[in-house]
């Protein structure tokens, strides 16, 4: 079967934008969601644009299921958005095994290690070829890579925090991608965030003791203000 994002030839007439976000977890799990936007002006031949969407995705939804996939379609006045939303359970394997890279490069490759995670471009970009030459009529793509960490190493085109950004365009020259990411780092504040969980559930454990305690002890003291005034009244009634 031809590849999933030939997708993107249902928006060749007016190109498309893709924007990937990869969010990299504590636990090194992944969750990927690629966004597809594309204008309403190319589905008049349909009711809407979510049905146009659906029966596009509907004829590669054996892919979908296969790659582990699911869909959100959001449609606005102007535009659509078609969400491909996939998690991982290790995110190496996740970006060997998504999508978003085959309408970039040949491929983006992760390789492992006993330091380091590596995430490597194969293959010369395709973006800014000639309309004959690429498989997709993409206009501009984004890739969003989230860690829970600092990179070790990186080419990112933005940096916003832990969040590394490269963009591309029909412009872009000569363009790799690189990202290295650190274990010691991953499994240093993967500690220090189990660290902070047993703190904060330690905390939480000494507040509760504390705050029955002092009901408690309110409850002793209302109790025994109300026997004393029991005794002092039973005593002035003889």
């Amino acid at each position: 079967m031809k590849k999933i994002f030939i997708l993107c030839i249902i928006f060749l007439l007016t190109g498309c934008s893709i924007e990937t976000e990869i969010f990299v977890k504590p636990n090194e799990t992944m969750n990927e969601k690629i966004k597809i936007k594309f204008s309403n002006n190319f589905t008049i031949n349909y009711d809407n644009a979510t049905q146009y969407a659906e029966s596009y995705l509907d004829y590669y939804k054996k892919s979908l299921d296969l790659n582990n996939y699911e869909y959100e379609i959001k449609e606005s006045k102007n535009a659509t958005e078609v969400d491909l939303i996939k998690k991982s359970n290790n995110f190496c394997d996740g970006v060997n095994n998504n999508l978003f890279s085959r309408y970039l490069y040949t491929t983006i490759k992760c390789t492992e290690n006993d330091s380091f995670y590596m995430i490597k471009s194969v293959g010369s970009q395709k973006i800014s070829l000639p309309q004959n030459q690429k498989e997709f009529n993409i206009e501009n793509l984004k890739l969003k890579i989230t860690l829970p960490i600092k990179a070790e190493e990186n080419n990112a085109d933005e940096i916003d925090g832990n969040t590394y950004i490269w963009k591309y365009d029909e412009n872009t020259k000569d363009k790799n991608f690189y990202i290295k990411i650190s274990k010691t780092a991953l499994e240093n504040n993967r500690k220090l965030l189990e660290e902070q969980e047993k703190s904060k559930a330690l905390k939480n454990k000494i507040i509760t003791i504390s705050t029955v305690i002092i009901i408690l002890l309110a409850l002793g003291i209302i109790s025994l203000v109300f026997y004393k005034k029991y005794k002092r009244n039973k005593i002035d009634y003889k």
